[in-house]
């Protein structure tokens, strides 16, 4: 992938992933220290982090990586293998998936509660999302179902990405830094397809039918 970091939300908190293909840690530094700047969400987190299949963290890096971190008052709870299996949800089998577009997956399948589905592009759900699933895209998402989850989308930063569902009842949206509960008590929801995106910083849900010709094509 062409992000050198990602943050990603699990059940235990915020994870940042740090991408273990990469041998310059100093790109990887500075990325960070270039998206930390204009990236207040996160501020006071307390955050874990993931080295992937990289060695450890020298004394040094690790230094440096708190150093940018505590720009923002974010802690470091966890490195790596530090946190346990179950914290996070179950990562979806890759069945009954077709690759679109260059860089869209079409995936047949009911993401159920615990499990957890992530593609580095747009993903195109066909089935449903139930309470306690999980699905992170770093582009668009769109669900031919009902959508009761999770959903996180432009979850590497890309503020024009959109939630699509035929019937949306999430119990939380993501788009890119910027996160929308479900209301504490349960609204009548329209049985027709919504679309969630951005709107002056806030994540706003439309009718889709109202709003489609603003959107461009999955590429």
């Amino acid at each position: 992938m062409n992000d050198l970091i990602c943050f990603k939300g699990y059940r235990n908190g915020v994870t940042l992933i740090l991408n273990d293909t990469e041998p310059d840690f100093g790109l990887i530094l500075k990325q960070l220290k270039k998206k930390m700047s204009h990236l207040n969400f996160f501020k006071g987190a307390v955050i874990n982090i993931d080295i992937g299949q990289r060695n450890a963290l020298s004394s040094k890096q690790m230094d440096s990586l708190e150093k940018i971190l505590s720009s923002k008052n974010i802690q470091i709870k966890n490195v790596n293998g530090d946190e346990s299996d179950d914290t996070k949800p179950t990562p979806m089998p890759m069945q009954n998936v077709k690759q679109v577009k260059g860089d869209t997956l079409m995936i047949n399948r009911t993401i159920r509660s615990g499990q957890s589905l992530s593609y580095p592009g747009n993903i195109m759900l066909i089935g449903d999302v139930h309470p306690g699933g999980e699905v992170f895209a770093h582009g668009n998402v769109i669900v031919w179902g009902s959508l009761g989850g999770l959903v996180h989308a432009g979850s590497c930063g890309d503020e024009n990405a959109f939630i699509i569902a035929l019937h949306l009842i999430p119990t939380q949206l993501r788009i890119a830094q910027y996160i929308a509960f479900a209301p504490e008590q349960a609204l009548e929801t329209p049985n027709r397809p919504e679309i969630a995106y951005l709107q002056k910083n806030r994540i706003v849900i439309e009718d889709y039918n109202n709003t489609k010709n603003m959107l461009a094509s999955l590429s």
